[in-house]
């Protein structure tokens, strides 16, 4: 078996501290005890453990923010939803006193992506796209990859290790691991600290028989669990149907500008579940919320499903900037309520549209930039109607590209694609008879306007021009 194990060490902090500027003091509370602090506040003497008084006596400005553990089991939801494109079997581990992690089984994902470094590489680049800094480490148990993960030990591997020479590098790597990374609490710890056992290569040269009647056999199960001398079975996480996210601001936003930059983390977020999920969005929902009063929604229908980030940050910041929004925003949800099937595009394809720097246009992507800057009714297509009168042989209709047309040539195919409003006399000598007379009768059950009696022809004129 080949797990890896996410760590995400300032989850907390980084859920609480985002629109916030990096620049002031920041901590995480709980109990009324740092949990954790940004870099500005550590420099300023604030360390995690220290009760709140001592942190705000010795740094003058400390801004804290309570632990909300609801925001973070949201969070980590959605992280485990994005890493789920690199495996189909990833499981959240929460523990009491360590940070959370994401535990994934990888052992049939190094060929697609390439092996074991270059997957490493990507899951790492996910994580910090969506805004987190995390550790990770390769094992061949789960308990074993999470243990070197908090330890930052990495394990040199070829391209595609195979399970026994991940099983060896990682009980090597074990033996010199420090006690304080391991899953045992405080307590175990300071008593094995007091014996001068540090190590876990110290602990595992003991009988085992006689730890398990001093300490408990749940030492025992936990050691044989991270050896892989017994099993540890895991629940595996499931992507949500449905994709909703939200983000609690720390300080209120009334700038646009400033608001694409939150906006910018949840688009991200989306853009990870759809890629997980095969899917592309083909309609956005925004809601803008102050913190007293009625909150805006906008909604932005797109002409094609859409995963890129980039393209679903151009279009909402389009229908952003035509949108009236609440002085003071303090929250902002984001929802995808229609989905669609994911089919990859050709980008070798040629195409009249260029690149614009924000995203690739396509014909799809210039109608959702219209809708979005001039409103839904700017464009629209045309479709056939079953009617004989040509002024009412067509219809307008939403903008679909992607719709055929009959493989059969049909009556109303053969005629103009453009008439004028009021027809216009031509000089007969001009004209060269090709086909006719069409006699159309129609109209007969509407009023004396609608009804038509006509012959049409078709012709050649002078200039080469095919007219009817």
């Amino acid at each position: 078996m080949l797990w890896g194990a996410i760590e995400l060490p300032r989850l907390g902090l980084e859920i609480a501290s985002h629109g916030a500027d990096p620049t002031t003091p920041l901590a995480l509370v709980e109990d009324n005890r740092i949990r954790i602090c940004n870099d500005t506040a550590a420099v300023s003497g604030v360390r995690p453990g220290s009760t709140l008084a001592t942190a705000v006596s010795v740094c003058h400005g400390l801004r804290y923010v309570s632990r909300n553990a609801k925001r973070e089991q949201h969070r980590i939801e959605v992280l485990a939803g994005a890493a789920y494109r690199f495996s189909a079997q990833v499981s959240i581990h929460e523990s009491a006193s360590r940070p959370v992690a994401l535990l994934l089984d990888l052992s049939g994902s190094l060929k697609l992506f390439g092996g074991l470094y270059r997957l490493k590489r990507q899951l790492l680049a996910l994580i910090d796209e969506l805004g987190h800094a995390a550790a990770i480490g390769i094992g061949h148990t789960p308990l074993a990859a999470l243990a070197l993960a908090r330890a930052r030990i990495t394990i040199e591997a070829p391209r595609f290790p195979d399970a026994e020479f991940i099983r060896t590098a990682a009980t090597r790597a074990l033996r010199t691991l420090s006690l304080a990374h391991t899953e045992l609490d405080d307590d175990l710890l300071e008593r094995f600290e007091n014996m001068g056992l540090t190590s876990l290569g110290q602990l595992l040269k003991l009988p085992q028989r006689a730890l398990g009647k001093r300490f408990g056999r749940g030492l025992l199960d936990y050691l044989a669990r991270l050896s892989g001398q017994a099993s540890d079975p895991r629940i595996y996480f499931r992507p949500a149907p449905e994709f909703r996210a939200s983000l609690h601001l720390l300080e209120s936003i009334s700038s646009k500008t400033v608001l694409l930059f939150p906006m910018q983390r949840l688009v991200r977020d989306l853009a990870s579940w759809l890629v997980g999920r095969q899917l592309g969005a083909t309609r956005l929902c925004w809601t803008f919320t102050p913190l007293a009063g009625t909150g805006v929604n906008l909604t932005i229908d797109l002409a094609e499903s859409v995963q890129s980030h980039r393209a679903l940050l151009a279009i909402s910041r389009l229908k952003l900037d035509g949108s009236a929004l609440p002085a003071e925003i303090d929250s902002i949800t984001l929802t995808a309520p229609r989905l669609a099937a994911w089919e990859a595009k050709d980008s070798t394809r040629a195409t009249l549209f260029i690149e614009r720097g924000i995203h690739h246009q396509t014909p799809f992507s210039l109608i959702d930039d219209l809708k979005a800057r001039l409103g839904v009714d700017v464009c629209y297509g045309i479709a056939t109607y079953d009617d004989c009168r040509p002024e009412r042989a067509w219809q307008p209709t939403a903008p679909d590209l992607a719709k055929k047309a009959p493989s059969a040539p049909t009556r109303a195919q053969e005629r103009p694609l453009w008439l004028l409003a009021k027809p216009e006399p031509v000089a007969a000598w001009s004209l060269t008879l090709l086909k006719g007379p069409e006699r159309i009768v129609s109209g007969w059950w509407s009023d004396t306007a609608g009804i038509v009696e006509r012959d049409y022809f078709i012709a050649r004129h002078s200039n080469g021009t095919q007219c009817w």
